[in-house]
């Protein structure tokens, strides 16, 4: 791919003046000293602040601190990764030489860009140009830069060839956040880099020319307000999707979505966002809501207003959408928002997605997770299909139960769909217009995995304006000094409908682009200061080197010196307050670490005081634990 070049842009010499490092150690929640100085006084300033650290911020972040820059990341969760963790599907890039195959040998740039502007209604150009122009230099970074396997490769809905990339060995949400934020954190004992966690910013700080100068903020649990003053604002923020607030942009923008469950966290109420229209900053495309085809229905809690997602590759690799009666009613490719006017149009509230053995072997890890997570079911042939589709979950208390439906019926609609759509395969197109049959042929007498599923929201198109060097722009086009964003924070990206995989994508390519601006700025401005001061200097001034990163911590292969734990005393360790779960032989205290996990920490506390490995194993690597040597405390006896 062409690099994108970017415009050139002048940095004040005269840098902010910051608050003092005690104010910050005390925000951030760290013992003083922690931030090794990096606070204190004009000479130990941060050159920027990133809010927010999903992938977005984190790559932000990670590209500014490899240039030598201070930074300072701030989120108002305890954990790190936001809506980012929860991403299933994969990330798209075009055309990198690591996964080519035949599938994809014809594949190009201008082929993406024209299937991400027919998804989004708007002309391949702009923001698209930059944003697939850009992609196999994303994926290549991203590969170079982390431990992240991107290995795996499909092809989503919307999409003329496969181009979806996803680790083998895990959920490409996790991973890419994990991946980053352990290099992300390998800063923090050089004192280049101030996590701030539990701190949420109120509002944007502006000097009298309307310049933005920081933030103010409040940490969790304190009421008073304090201010962070630095040169340069990122805002990585995230979208609305979950904005059940009294100042709710959803309920603004598309009250007629409100009743929506949404696979996002509580954390997507569009935060950012207010924060910078309240200085003047435009806004565009805030209409556009994506509603997700495939939220999953937990038959436990069908009324849940948050759903796991049923991530695109599931119907990538070949995955069925049936309406509770047993007929397909859409090519199941088709963009999100067709797939979703498909459903609409049928008048039922719920639908079964199910998967031929063939396709669930592709997906992997996907159907692992939701099987253990008790989303998927395994079924032998259509007879066992029409038995456990006869009674459909209720999702909504106050609206008429679906009906039940005769298994004998449903068993012969079931065979007729499956007949029709064989055939369809082998001719390479059917009467909703699909031409691609992944995985088949679907047997009625075979194996299959299939789930409830309902449409969702999980995606806001719009957001405040930028430009193509991630500067946040007001209604007449001028930027807003210092301030900068990328993300789902931004709009003008996507569109009216955000193509599969772009998500991931675009978070990577604008954090890029915002993180090298400002270090290119930051260079110039210390080469032209380094000038300015040279004729005192009886010395040449010294090199500027990036911040020596830490080592990783050591694994746990000395795992026989640790104390046996026995499976009785593990099982006393199950309550939120004092958490045990045994990993690959090892008995770690996740206790502490609750709070922090990107998936929020049900999904542990459902483990405790057992041996977790299998469940782990279908989200994460091994690997992972190496940073958890402060949790380990023992080894499984006969583990």
């Amino acid at each position: 791919a062409a690099p994108i070049a970017l415009a050139a842009a002048s940095l004040t010499t005269s840098l902010t003046t910051s608050v003092g490092g005690a104010a910050v150690r005390k925000a951030a929640g760290v013992a003083d000293g922690a931030a090794g100085g990096m606070m204190g006084g004009a000479t130990g300033a941060a050159d920027a602040l990133v809010v927010g650290s999903g992938v977005a911020g984190l790559t932000a972040t990670l590209r500014l601190l490899d240039s030598g820059a201070r930074v300072v990341l701030m989120d108002k969760e305890k954990r790190l990764g936001g809506n980012s963790a929860k991403a299933s599907s994969g990330i798209n890039s075009c055309c990198p030489e690591h996964s080519r195959m035949p599938r994809n040998a014809n594949d190009s740039v201008l082929s993406f860009a024209a299937d991400t502007a027919k998804s989004a209604k708007r002309g391949a150009e702009g923001l698209i140009t930059t944003l697939t122009a850009s992609s196999a230099a994303a994926i290549d970074w991203l590969r170079s830069r982390t431990t992240i396997d991107l290995s795996q490769v499909s092809q989503l809905g919307g999409h003329s060839h496969p181009r979806t990339h996803r680790p083998s060995n895990g959920m490409v949400g996790a991973e890419l956040v994990y991946a980053l934020q352990k290099e992300v954190k390998k800063f923090e004992g050089s004192g280049a880099l101030t996590l701030m966690s539990g701190c949420r910013a109120s509002r944007l700080l502006q000097d009298s020319s309307g310049a933005v100068t920081g933030v103010a903020y409040r940490r969790d649990g304190e009421a008073a307000e304090q201010t962070l003053l630095v040169p340069n604002t990122v805002l990585a923020t995230g979208g609305f999707a979950n904005d059940r607030t009294d100042t709710s942009l959803l309920a603004k923008h598309r009250p007629d979505l409100l009743s929506f469950p949404t696979t996002n966290g509580e954390w997507a109420s569009g935060d950012g966002m207010k924060m910078a229209m309240a200085i003047g900053a435009s806004s565009i495309d805030m209409e556009h809501v994506q509603i997700h085809p495939t939220g999953f229905v937990d038959v436990s809690s069908p009324e849940a207003p948050t759903k796991v997602l049923c991530g695109e590759m599931m119907r990538g690799v070949g995955g069925v959408l049936l309406t509770p009666s047993g007929a397909r009613f859409v090519n199941e490719l088709s963009p999100r928002d067709k797939v979703v006017e498909a459903q609409l149009a049928t008048g039922a509230a719920v639908f079964a997605i199910v998967l031929n053995e063939a396709a669930a072997r592709e997906a992997g890890k996907h159907v692992e997770l939701y099987t253990r997570k008790g989303l998927l079911v395994e079924l032998r042939g259509t007879a066992e299909l029409a038995k456990w589709m006869s009674t459909p979950p209720a999702t909504n208390a106050s609206a008429p139960s679906p009906p039940p439906h005769a298994a004998e019926a449903l068993e012969a609609a079931l065979n007729a769909t499956v007949a029709s759509y064989n055939a369809a395969a082998s001719t390479g197109f059917d009467n909703y217009g699909k031409k691609y049959f992944h995985n088949m042929p679907l047997e009625a007498e075979g194996k299959l995995v299939a789930g409830w599923i309902v449409p969702v929201l999980h995606y806001t198109m719009g957001g405040i304006t930028m430009d193509e060097t991630c500067a946040v722009l007001r209604a007449d086009g001028s930027p807003i000094p210092n301030l900068h964003a990328a993300g789902e924070v931004t709009g003008g990206v996507h569109g009216n409908n955000r193509l599969g995989g772009n998500s991931l994508l675009e978070c990577v390519v604008f954090g890029s682009i915002v993180g090298n601006k400002l270090a290119s700025q930051l260079k110039e401005s210390r080469e032209a200061a380094a000038e300015v001061e040279a004729p005192s200097r009886s010395t040449p001034p010294a090199q500027t080197e990036p911040p020596a990163q830490l080592e990783p911590p050591p694994t746990a292969s000395g795992s026989s010196k640790l104390r046996r734990v026995d499976p009785s005393e593990l099982a006393l360790h199950t309550s939120a307050d004092d958490l045990w779960v045994a990993l690959y032989g090892r008995v770690y205290d996740f206790t502490s670490f609750l709070d922090e996990h990107p998936a929020g920490p049900e999904s542990i506390i459902k483990l405790g005081g057992t041996d977790g490995t299998d469940m782990y194993q279908t989200v994460h690597n091994e690997g992972m634990l190496d940073d958890f040597q402060a949790e380990l405390i023992g080894q499984l006896a006969g583990g």
